[in-house]
């Protein structure tokens, strides 16, 4: 695009933002790709711990151009795609070069901080001490989102991937949050809406701003983005404001004279707080996600299962115990995080972790380095299918 996005065409993760297929840019999904091509770089690293190459379509070869001259012109980067899909259109050869694994990675990681670098140069939004980023360009190639005269434009989907991808700074996170916090929550209608109103029909943008503020796409509180936005804040190590936005998702679908709908997800909640269109399975599985990998910090790495707590005192019960069932390399894991001495989130530290065996001889202790307990693939493959117990201890 003009502002060296990516193109919008016909939309991204909103379907909603439609009608900016010429010109549009969509600064969130050019946040998610350098977030992609880091994580697809930490792959190609640790897959070169145990080879040197690897074998790559030869067209691809017209991709791996690098450096900021490349980067930076427009024209020539829309000439290398054309050459690209001029070549691969019908067929490819199926010719092959092999590409040793931490050069592409470099590669990879040139062109993510450069996207990043340039997303924080030229899309930041200054609101005194505060600010965000904007999200997109419409048709006419003008930014949606700043202060205008028609009032503040934010939406909350440019900040997500901004978090999530690594783009926003730590400090940018901190003024994102005071921003949506100021600008976009809304606890009676269930949390963060998607953005503010921007009192005009914008036919150069998409049909969600033909919706009434406060429905659907337009100004809602929509629930799989709002996972995500918390999703975001938990890797990113802002805890307690992620937890704010699940957990007022959770109330408000929990609260029947409000939400009028069965406990459970919906597609969004309406400026009213009432639950429309249940359930949507993609924000049921982000909240899932979340709460497993981020919330109980159960998750993979490298063929190991990883346990990091990220819980705050409120999800502890009574006894000062939070637990949580998964399955984990085809084996049943249940995983108990115990706090006897109440602490919050940023003050405890995991003092033991073991494998909770039928007997005493059977308890097995995990190392723990770095915050994190550590279960090696090793010892997972000699377990049983089911009944497995762990019990991660903290002081």
């Amino acid at each position: 695009g003009e502002h060296n996005i990516s193109r919008l065409r016909g939309a991204d993760w909103n379907d909603a933002l439609d009608m900016a297929e010429e010109r549009g840019e969509s600064v969130a999904f050019t946040c998610a790709y350098a977030g992609n091509l880091l994580d697809l770089a930490g792959l190609l690293r640790q897959l070169a711990k145990g080879q040197d190459t690897v074998e790559l379509l030869a067209e691809l070869q017209e991709l791996l151009v690098d450096g900021p001259e490349v980067y930076e012109d427009t024209s020539r980067k829309t000439a290398v795609l054309e050459g690209y899909a001029r070549r691969c259109i019908h067929e490819v050869s199926g010719q092959t070069v092999a590409v040793p694994l931490t050069a592409l990675a470099e590669d990879l990681e040139g062109k993510a901080r450069w996207l990043m670098e340039h997303i924080r140069r030229q899309e930041w939004i200054k609101d005194g001490e505060d600010g965000w980023f904007n999200s997109y360009y419409d048709d006419h190639c003008q930014p949606l989102e700043g202060i205008t005269e028609q009032g503040v434009r934010m939406m909350l989907t440019g900040q997500v991937f901004a978090i999530m991808s690594g783009t926003a700074r730590s400090e940018q996170v901190r003024a994102i949050v005071r921003s949506a916090d100021r600008y976009l929550y809304k606890k009676a209608a269930g949390g963060y809406r998607l953005n503010t109103d921007f009192h005009e029909l914008k036919l150069d943008m998409g049909r969600m701003f033909g919706f009434a503020y406060g429905e659907k796409e337009n100004g809602a509180v929509f629930s799989h983005m709002t996972v995500m936005y918390a999703n975001a804040l938990y890797r990113r190590g802002f805890v307690r404001e992620g937890y704010k936005a699940l957990q007022t998702l959770a109330e408000t679908a929990m609260d029947f004279p409000t939400s009028k709908i069965f406990p459970g997800i919906p597609e969004y909640f309406n400026a009213d707080g009432r639950g429309m269109y249940h359930y949507l399975t993609g924000a049921a599985s982000w909240y899932m996600l979340t709460v497993i990998t981020q919330v109980f910090g159960v998750h993979g790495e490298g063929g190991d299962l990883v346990i990091e707590p990220k819980l705050v005192r409120e999800q502890f019960d009574q006894s000062g115990t939070a637990a949580v069932e998964f399955f984990f390399a085809g084996k049943a894991f249940r995983v108990t995080v115990v706090d006897l001495m109440g602490k919050e989130y940023g003050t405890y530290h995991i003092a033991k972790a073991y494998l909770s065996g039928l007997t005493p001889s059977t308890i097995r202790s995990l190392p723990v380095e770095g915050g994190r307990a550590v279960l090696s693939r090793e010892v997972i493959g000699r377990l049983p299918e089911s009944g497995n117990q762990i019990v991660v201890e903290l002081m």
